[in-house]
């Protein structure tokens, strides 16, 4: 794992501008540091050294006669079945690290060699001869890749402060990503908070090219999931089959030369990872988990069941002890580059700052509700499909008689006081509905200027391969809609971005065998009647748990990796809270309406609850809004949270 940099055609100050990049990186890649630079081109890499500890794995890498140079941010799995098949045809390797295989397989097989990879993966690879830069980012989006364009350069980093050293950069906010951003709390690829920085979206390559006249690009997708469901396939198969590949998976991901552990936190899926690593590792695996204060977010109990089941050393954190100061809280949020409010992020990256100082490689289980229906999502849809079959008065009656101040618990929580949002809701309507964070007509009167930006609307829209059996039910294709979502848009831009967030700022590798290439494949076969019965989800891999963990374990609800901000965070935080987004030099009015976004900074410093907001739903929008106001306040865009 590590931190890579670069550019095509010129930079005025070339040395010292390769020498800032390597720098803003160097929590990515704390143990060494390279720089190789042409007259038409540069790469930088700082490495965190994992396999093929010796200088033979240093980057940036070359093949043989020094044509091709590869920098690359990652782990490419079949990297020993590539590199025999590679030397069957005459390439002669100096080392051992995978990074070596991919200057290799590129003059071997051109561009196309991108498909052959497995594994999680962000890469550059400069062709001295041809002039070409190629990047490319993995099927999921795992590794983060951003790139920007300037008058005769075309630049690429891992991550978005490392750009923002360079110069002639566009740093102007962008207004559209910001208008996205606000009801997803993320920003989705290809945009970014800034004009001039775009970001590879997964399975996509980049080819630059050097002209005369400066650089010139474009963009093509090299892998583009299928999500096909299988009627005929049985619940004894797909178990079967789920536990065959999960155990190949982890295994396959285990290789290191350095030590490696575990995220158990106690969910379903960081507790199979961690089974069938146990029972895959040579002697007791290390486990970690994170301990809240408040029974609604705490999972140890099942985590310690687990760790004890399978044997590990376990080790838990307790988030009481790491308190969410104004400078950390910042400081994280600022370090992500770009707005970004999933309040998990600080949970993972306490944990991530624990297993740390023990391991430098880490399994975790995120990427396995997906495929195989793990969100609560994927029943609430069943109540869709249902509901819309009820004629449209009785629909639109419900919906004033099951509001939350009636309480009758008959829907879920947060489609109470939205049912008429679903009458007649096409496929595209009921995916917003149920994956923007706030709904529409809050983030109308939240946004100035909207009505000049694209909708929201138009990430919704299905863009991968979904392929239906002849007769699918209305379930059948919203369960598909909501795995296709789930897959394309929020997996990438807001849980990956999370993860490589909270673990690169600590030099840390987080692996995720949940997105094996084969085991997610396979999972996107799964109907529905597979994933979900009632609110029980996940049915698949329940069964595989039914084999591997304690019994209270597998059949757990999910309770998500969330996180108690107003208890978390010092006495401190609040008020600071309020002086700085209600105070003089608040950037809010910049780009948010006050009245609608006063109430909410209000009800989160008071500790009262919204009348229309849950109470993670606060959290949410609090952190949305003090991200923005750092986004557009930070002329500096630090990148070490002291």
């Amino acid at each position: 794992m590590c931190g890579i940099a670069g550019w095509l055609g010129s930079v005025t100050d070339g040395q010292q501008s390769a020498t800032r990049m390597a720098r803003a990186l160097r929590h990515r890649g704390p143990d060494s540091q390279g720089i190789r630079s042409w007259p038409d081109a540069t790469l930088v890499h700082t490495r965190l050294s994992i396999i093929d500890l010796s200088s033979t794995g240093a980057q940036p890498i070359a093949n043989q006669d020094e044509t091709v140079w590869a920098v690359f941010n990652g782990e490419i799995y079949n990297h020993r079945e590539l590199r025999r098949e590679l030397e069957s045809r005459g390439h002669v390797f100096r080392g051992r690290s995978d990074s070596e295989v991919l200057p290799h397989l590129f003059q071997e097989e051109g561009p196309g060699f991108v498909s052959r990879l497995r594994g999680m993966f962000s890469l550059a690879i400069f062709d001295t001869r041809a002039k070409t830069l190629l990047l490319a980012r993995d099927r999921f989006g795992i590794k983060p890749l951003f790139y920007a364009q300037a008058p005769h350069r075309l630049a690429f980093a891992s991550e978005i402060n490392a750009l923002l050293t360079l110069p002639g950069v566009d740093d102007r906010p962008d207004q559209q990503a910001l208008y996205d951003f606000a009801a997803l709390l993320y920003i989705p690829a290809p945009e970014t908070f800034y004009r001039g920085i775009r970001a590879l979206q997964p399975g996509e390559v980049l080819e630059g090219r050097l002209n005369p006249d400066g650089v010139s690009w474009k963009t093509r997708t090299f892998h583009q999931w299928a999500i096909n469901p299988d009627p005929a396939i049985t619940a004894t198969q797909a178990v079967d089959r789920t536990d065959a590949l999960l155990t190949a998976a982890v295994q396959r991901q285990m290789e290191s030369d350095v030590p490696l552990g575990a995220l158990l936190s106690g969910g379903i899926d960081s507790s199979l990872v961690s089974a069938a690593a146990q029972e895959a590792a040579n002697r007791s695996l290390h486990t970690f988990n994170v301990r809240f204060s408040e029974q609604e977010y705490d999972e140890t109990w099942a985590a310690v069941a687990v760790a004890q089941h399978i044997g590990s050393d376990h080790t838990t954190l307790d988030m009481d002890e790491v308190r969410g100061t104004w400078d950390h809280v910042t400081g994280l949020l600022q370090h992500a580059g770009q707005p970004f409010a999933d309040t998990s992020l600080f949970a993972a990256h306490a944990v991530c700052r624990l297993m740390r100082q023990h391991v430098t490689v880490a399994l975790s289980g995120d990427g396995g509700d997906e495929a195989f229906g793990g969100y609560n999502t994927f029943w609430q849809i069943a109540r869709i499909a249902r509901l819309q079959l009820l004629p449209a008065p009785l629909l639109h009656a419900a919906s004033l008689l099951f509001t939350p101040a009636a309480g009758l618990g008959l829907v879920p929580h947060r489609l109470l006081h939205r049912l008429r949002e679903f009458e007649n809701a096409d496929d595209i309507s009921v995916m917003q509905n149920l994956f923007s964070w706030i709904r529409e007509d809050e983030h109308r009167r939240l946004c100035l200027d909207e009505g000049k930006l694209l909708p929201i609307r138009r990430f919704f829209e299905p863009k991968l391969d979904i392929r239906f059996p002849r007769g699918a039910s209305r379930l059948e294709r919203l369960s598909a809609a909501a795995t296709e979502t789930n897959l394309r848009l929020v997996l990438p831009n807001d849980f990956l971005f999370k993860v490589d967030t909270a673990s690169m700022k600590e030099s840390l590798e987080v692996r995720v065998p949940m997105l094996d290439e084969d085991l997610f494949a396979f999972g996107l076969t799964l109907p529905h009647r597979l994933k979900v019965s009632g609110r029980t989800c996940k049915l698949v891999l329940r069964g595989v748990a039914d084999r591997r963990l304690p019994p209270a374990v597998a059949r757990k609800p999910k309770w998500g990796f969330s996180i108690p901000i107003d208890t978390w965070v010092d006495a401190s935080f609040k008020v600071r809270v309020r002086e700085t987004l209600l105070g003089r030099t608040s950037r809010l009015p910049d780009v948010f309406r006050p009245e609608a976004y006063r109430p909410i900074i209000e009800a989160f410093c008071s500790g009262q609850l919204h009348p229309d907001i849950s109470r993670q739903g606060l959290y949410q929008r609090v952190v949305m809004l003090l991200s923005v106001h750092l986004a557009l306040s930070s002329k500096s865009h630090p990148t070490v949270l002291d």
